[in-house]
């Protein structure tokens, strides 16, 4: 499989669940990986038939970033926008009012200012996103949440009171929708914090969205920015750490891609680290001999001031080909 379709199928495959991802890390076939997903391999992109049930091949569970996908742009979105774009988190605002949704109100989200059921109606490039239901009337938050609840998604809460929430639920219920898919609603939203004001419901929002992406902190996970590229085909040379050890500053599982057009995307921890693998990537790039290899990156303590770092450990990582 190429890596436009192989990567293609990633995409799709995360917007219905977690995958597992098995790459080889030693031998002749380094870089050779597999996608999972409810144990039955999906994708491949490797030089030879694998066993991919070796235990000696890297394991690692596969999410996207978190992504906030807020209906309503009113006070309660605006104080939850700042909050996640202090937790780096990617936040999409959809509004029908031009003055709750442009650019100048919420700078580093993307902004769709149309009709909520135009906005639903369209196939998004979203990946499990995190939906927060907060419109300015009962219609529209019955309609979001009706729409939501048919699409791919890790988290869905909307606003309002107990009475409310369970008016909207029984309207539900007349159009077949099921227990098991309302018992999925975080409804009414937030942890029970006694909020009162915009920023206290905001917090206690966020709070719960932060409770259900950690119950997933041991799945890696990719920027959809980096994976949207890789789907479109172009080369690039992908690094990834694949072990460390000590205090090194990154986490097996990021990543940084060096595409052909001398794009950079992603990182693997920044520092010393990542100067070296761009150094390495860019090499990789210009030799098409070069083939998948994994470096080893030592900032033991003892080596660490050297370099400018006051932290120690050993990182590896691995780059590839795609």
């Amino acid at each position: 499989m190429d890596s436009q379709q192989y990567y293609k199928q990633l995409l799709e495959a995360l917007k219905i669940d977690t995958v597992e991802r098995r790459t080889v890390l030693q031998g002749p076939y380094i870089g050779d990986e597999a996608l999972l997903q409810h144990n039955t391999v999906i994708a491949t992109h490797s030089r030879m038939n694998h066993d991919w049930n070796d235990p000696s091949y890297l394991t690692e569970r596969l999410a996207t970033d978190v992504h906030l996908v807020i209906f309503g742009g009113g006070h309660i979105a605006l104080d939850l926008y700042h909050l996640a774009v202090d937790l780096a988190l990617q936040v999409t605002i959809v509004d029908d009012r031009p003055d709750f949704c442009n650019q100048e109100r919420f700078p580093k989200a993307t902004c769709l200012c149309a009709p909520f059921e135009e906005v639903l109606g369209t196939q998004q490039s979203w990946i499990r996103p995190y939906f927060i239901i907060t419109t300015r009337g009962h219609a529209y938050d019955r309609l979001c949440l009706k729409k939501t609840l048919r699409l791919p998604h890790a988290y869905i809460g909307m606003i309002g009171s107990k009475k409310k929430v369970a008016n909207t639920f029984d309207a539900l219920r007349e159009e077949h929708y099921s227990e098991a898919e309302l018992a999925t609603v975080k409804a009414p939203i937030g942890l029970d914090i006694g909020a009162v004001t915009s920023s206290e419901i905001a917090l206690s929002i966020l709070a719960q969205v932060i409770s259900e992406y950690r119950k997933n902190e041991q799945a890696v996970r990719l920027d959809e920015r980096i994976l949207a590229k890789q789907a479109t085909g172009e080369s690039h040379i992908l690094v990834r750490v694949v072990e460390k050890h000590g205090s090194a500053p990154c986490e097996v599982g990021f990543q940084l891609a060096l595409f052909a057009d001398r794009t950079l995307m992603g990182t693997v921890g920044g520092g010393a680290i990542e100067a070296r693998a761009i150094k390495e990537a860019q090499r990789m790039l210009m030799d098409a001999q070069m083939n998948d290899h994994v470096v080893t990156y030592d900032l033991s303590n003892e080596h660490a001031g050297n370099i400018g770092m006051i932290c120690g450990g050993v990182a590896t990582l691995l780059f590839q080909r795609r």
